[in-house]
């Protein structure tokens, strides 16, 4: 979090959530005396609620998850956002459909070789298409979904709720 978006909107209200409780306790620390909720836990058991975000954002972890958890997801975050509500993704990913296939297998594999249940996290990187991932917003009911920046593999995808 910068003080940027502070600066401009000193009455803002922001909702963050991190398995890290210290990453949480330095941004509860730096921002003492804003309006900030830090949850400790993960997005996808934490109840975000129907209709109550303005805008969301994730910056680099999705590329963790397979397409059927991301699609889960962000149902789940554009149920959140308020009508006309954005939800911006940075994130790492792939040029092609053979990168992210290898990826996904090279994930597979070394999961069974380490015997890693399907539904246990395993951090590795499992990075997506841009276009598979603007498929996945739109599966999940958002009305649009756009590549807005890209710098290498570092994408910004807006998708913005009807």
């Amino acid at each position: 979090m910068s003080r940027v978006p502070f600066k401009r909107f000193p009455e803002i209200s922001v909702t963050g959530i991190d398995f890290t409780k210290a990453m949480l306790d330095r941004l509860s620390e730096k921002y003492s005396d804003k309006n900030i909720t830090l949850i400790n836990g993960d997005y996808f058991s934490t109840d975000l609620g129907r209709e109550h975000f303005d805008a969301a954002i994730s910056f680099q972890t999705m590329h963790h998850f397979s397409h059927e958890m991301k699609i889960g997801l962000y149902k789940k975050i554009r149920n959140s956002l308020k009508s006309g509500g954005v939800y911006i993704e940075c994130d790492y990913m792939v040029e092609t459909q053979s990168e992210e296939e290898h990826w996904y297998a090279e994930n597979a594999r070394i999961r069974k070789e380490l015997n890693i249940p399907e539904n246990e996290f395993y951090h590795f990187d499992t990075p997506c298409t841009t276009e598979n991932q603007i498929k996945m917003f739109l599966t999940a009911g958002f009305a649009s979904a756009e590549n807005v920046y890209r710098v290498g593999n570092t994408t910004i995808i807006t998708a913005k709720k009807d």
